[in-house]
């Protein structure tokens, strides 16, 4: 499970959408947008970076990402020249700089070009009499000079065996933080070695954005476009993921977290545990109708994993719409003049949204916010949820325990009167080897898919130790 850290980078991407937001919500932010870098980072001393003015580029292109500007056609473009383009997006106008459905953008003033791929002999070399590394070295790539090994980069190749001979770990391989966090190998470097996504082969996890200490990998936000939507008193009903529980401070109940929406301006709130509730019935009819093996579909990455990595798996994907799309549909039956906002700890919900209206040929999903958002949105308004009333909760324990590892396939099997074999995907890592074990098994199999190792309360958008949020979802729900 992910080892949560609140880091710097996360304090300037939190520092950043807190200040769009309180100038939107203030009238002022048309007027302020042309000298918003200097807002955020005012004074001639840098905060982040060893130079201001790199800082402040860098932070611009952040700016242009999170507003969902075309990093490629706006990069070498002023924010003032861009003042006239803000209307655009909120009131959805065609615009040639708009983005388009790109989930995980890299920043490449940001990206710090990591070396990659390459052995170093660190201090911890004790020049020993053994000399192992060099006794495997094929290339003779390995030297001693003042008391240490050294490795001459044009003849290593990065065979590896001189760090698998040392008994001292002292030679360590270096690779991107970005590159290690992906699974998929969906990492590229550019011409001048800055990182790169492969459309082809990511799946939108958020891996690398959480990777990254540089905070160049980044994705839009739609945070402003909600606001927008309350400030002109169109309704917003807000469904939220179970991760949610102790996100904002342990000590704040889900009931608080349930009024805390309805004080930002939502016109109701609804907790997503309740379509998990729905997702688990209908999963467990396909599996008494048509007693074979099959994938949950919940999680957008998984099954975005399956569509790029494992074709020959579809056939196994569930029917059931996610918890989100099951319940946000049901809303827009019984609400079509409202509009629904998810809030998660997802990235690739954005992605599951877009599609999920294709499909239907309508808006289902009408935003998709994350838990970062609503943090600087809190921020913003001087909020404190702790102080905020209770509100009664929906949805069973097993409806909530979607949010972790285990949890959809165990509100699957507790309704299902036959026995069922799980097996569990817990992260991408995991992938080849669940197939393998799925392709093996019989009938009344199900392979639990999850993108996040954890599950959803290890996502790239949480704020707080995924270990204290998988504690206090257990004591939330009902048992029925």
């Amino acid at each position: 499970m992910r080892n949560f850290v609140f880091n710097k980078a996360m304090e300037l991407r939190r520092d950043t959408l807190k200040t769009i937001v309180s100038l939107y919500e203030k009238d002022q932010l048309r007027e302020k947008f042309p000298k918003i870098v200097r807002e955020i980072l005012p004074g001639d001393n840098p905060v982040y970076r060893n130079n201001i003015y790199r800082e402040r580029e860098i932070l611009k292109q952040r700016i242009k990402i999170y507003l969902d500007f075309d990093y490629e056609k706006t990069r070498d473009l002023e924010l003032f020249e861009l003042v006239n383009h803000l209307d655009s997006k909120f009131f959805y106008k065609k615009d040639e700089l708009r983005g388009k459905h790109k989930y995980v953008r890299v920043i490449k003033e940001a990206c710090d070009v990591c070396p990659s791929g390459k052995y170093y002999a660190t201090d911890l070399c004790r020049n020993c009499i053994a000399h192992n590394c060099t006794n495997v070295c094929p290339r003779d790539a390995i030297v001693f000079d003042d008391g240490r090994a050294k490795i001459i980069p044009e003849k290593c190749i990065g065979c590896g065996l001189c760090a698998k001979s040392c008994d001292y770990y002292a030679i360590v391989k270096l690779e991107r933080p970005c590159e290690r966090a992906c699974t998929l190998n969906a990492i590229t470097k550019d011409e001048n070695g800055a990182a790169d996504i492969n459309k082809d082969k990511c799946v939108a996890c958020g891996a690398c954005h959480v990777a990254c200490p540089f905070g160049a990998i980044e994705s839009p936000t739609q945070i402003l476009d909600v606001v927008h939507t309350i400030k002109n008193q169109d309704e917003v009903i807000a469904i939220y993921a179970p991760a949610i529980v102790s996100q904002f401070g342990h000590t704040v109940s889900p009931g608080k977290i349930k009024s805390l929406f309805k004080k930002l301006g939502f016109s109701d709130a609804m907790e997503v545990a309740v379509g998990a509730d729905m997702v688990a019935e209908e999963e467990v009819e396909i599996l008494r109708e048509n007693p074979g093996k099959m994938t949950t579909s919940c999680c957008p990455s998984f099954y975005s994993y399956i569509k790029k990595h494992q074709p020959e798996m579809e056939k196994y994907i569930s029917h059931a719409p996610s918890p989100m799309a099951k319940l946000a549909e049901h809303l827009k039956e019984k609400y079509p003049n409202k509009k629904i906002a998810f809030i998660g700890p997802c990235i690739a919900k954005k992605m599951e949204a877009d599609k999920y209206n294709v499909l239907k040929e309508k808006k289902v999903v009408d935003y998709v916010l994350t838990f970062t958002d609503v943090a600087a949105w809190i921020e913003a308004r001087e909020l404190d949820v702790a102080t905020l009333p209770e509100d009664d909760i929906l949805g069973t324990s097993f409806g909530w325990g979607f949010a972790h590892t285990g949890g959809v396939a165990n509100a699957v099997a507790e309704k299902l009167d036959q026995d069922v074999k799980v097996i569990h995907m817990n992260g991408l890592a995991e992938g080849k080897e669940s197939f393998v074990a799925f392709e093996k098994s019989g009938d009344y199999t199900l392979l639990e898919g999850m993108g996040c190792r954890g599950g959803c309360i290890a996502g790239p958008s949480i704020l707080q130790n995924p270990k204290v949020a998988r504690v206090m979802l257990m004591k939330v729900g009902s048992k029925k």
